[in-house]
């Protein structure tokens, strides 16, 4: 990996510090302000409508502002959306702010950072260490989100050391998170000329060069789109709730169980590179997401709290492993001046399918029973799976296709 590389890991780890702290922290905060359930909704739903805001800008526009001078921009919208935040009290200002403030209110990224950063690791290293790559992009995060959420113990630390009071202790904090986002212009603006896309050809256009590019990232986007749903309709939120309601664990032990789900999850990030290497990107990513939809499937009926906690551990053991091997085969089928646009039209399809599908889970779950949800969801991403597996099969990523014409040279030949 070269110098660029290592600067978009350090930015996006101490970006996801912020992100894994305010995921956490902001529904405290407005519960503290005497919000609704419905007031913070609407708080939590401009944030995730200015995530897909800012993949659609950087899908029309990232490569033609130009990709460090956008990280630049949008690390700087981020530093003042930490600074606003606690200057407002009004659901509709609130909801101005998370529009544009490109942050997240469930912890993970689905901004148009983690899309550009997409696009540039990829051309930070040897195509054979790509998944390698992002792995550790991921494993990175991984670790900064879940310390980021141990950061929501500081304002009762602050009350209790500094005897400030509880509403004015949480606004201190979004100081805290606005130098965090700081770091990310100067880190950014560190990056070289490197990271910026080649001069598009003739015959291609901004929304991902060449005809035949273009056809690839819509499909890319509409199978994701699908994987999204799917997955919306069992969202974290949902799947606390179900251990709390179906089996009737309290709090500490929720929390406790799903630190040690995202410890798996480290798991499932680091064997992604070596299964890959050995069955294929595409087969990697389509069959350890069929085995973790089958486990889904097994939660919705079991019928005591161990099994319910077993078969969680297991679906979280193999549920990550294509998030690197999916980011690396999006941008290893397209060429770099399509990458831009295969990373955030793929964030922008996701980020538009969850904001529906958490609705219709828990009407499915009022209407049917409470684990219908795992079903329907997994039902709709074991769709995705199989399509992923049919559509994108023959389709190779360069540094597979070498392997393969290379086995095939060595091979004696036939009588």
């Amino acid at each position: 990996m070269d110098r660029d590389g290592k600067i978009i890991i350090i930015a996006s780890a101490i970006r996801t510090l912020d992100y894994g702290f305010l995921s956490v922290f902001l529904g405290v905060y407005l519960s503290l302000l005497d919000f609704t359930a419905l007031q913070a909704g609407m708080v939590f739903s401009g944030i995730m409508a200015g995530s897909a805001l800012s993949n659609l800008v950087a899908g029309w526009q990232g490569d033609a502002i130009g990709r460090r001078r956008l990280l630049v921009s949008l690390s700087v919208m981020m530093v003042v959306g930490g600074l606003l935040f606690p200057w407002a009290s009004s659901v509709w200002v609130l909801m101005l702010i998370g529009l544009f403030a490109v942050t997240t209110s469930s912890g993970g990224d689905r901004t148009a950072f983690i899309s550009m950063d997409t696009a540039i690791l990829a051309q930070t290293c040897e195509p054979s260490q790509r998944t390698l790559t992002f792995s550790w992009y991921n494993l990175v995060s991984i670790f900064t989100k879940a310390t980021g959420a141990l950061l929501v113990s500081v304002p009762v630390i602050l009350q209790a050391w500094a005897g400030m009071e509880e509403v004015a202790s949480f606004k201190v904090m979004f100081a805290v998170y606005a130098v965090l986002a700081l770091s990310g212009v100067a880190l950014y603006g560190r990056l070289s000329p490197n990271v910026e896309p080649p001069v598009q050809s003739a015959g291609s256009n901004r929304l991902g060069g060449s005809s035949a590019d273009r056809k690839l990232i819509m499909k890319m986007t509409a199978l994701s789109s699908l994987d999204a749903f799917g997955g919306g309709f069992v969202a974290r939120g949902f799947i606390s709730y179900w251990f709390v309601s179906r089996f009737g664990m309290d709090v500490v032990s929720v929390s406790g169980v799903f630190f040690a789900a995202q410890m798996l999850n480290v798991v499932s990030v680091a064997f992604a590179s070596p299964v890959a290497s050995r069955i294929g990107l595409v087969n990697t990513m389509a069959f350890s997401q069929a085995i973790a939809n089958v486990l889904f499937i097994a939660m919705a009926f079991a019928s005591n709290l161990w099994m319910a906690v077993l078969f969680f551990f297991l679906h979280e053991l193999s549920n990550d492993m294509d998030v690197p091997t999916r980011q690396s085969y999006t941008m290893a089928i397209v060429p770099q001046e399509s990458r831009t646009a295969m990373a955030t039209l793929n964030n922008l399809g996701r980020n538009a399918a969850q904001v529906v599908s958490p609705t219709i889970g828990g009407l499915v779950a009022q209407v049917a029973f409470i684990g219908a949800p795992f079903l329907a969801g997994a039902a709709v991403k074991l769709v995705y799976n199989y399509m992923l597996y049919q559509m994108f099969k023959g389709i190779k990523a360069p540094e597979e296709s070498e392997e393969i014409a290379t086995d095939t040279a060595g091979e004696p030949a036939g009588d």
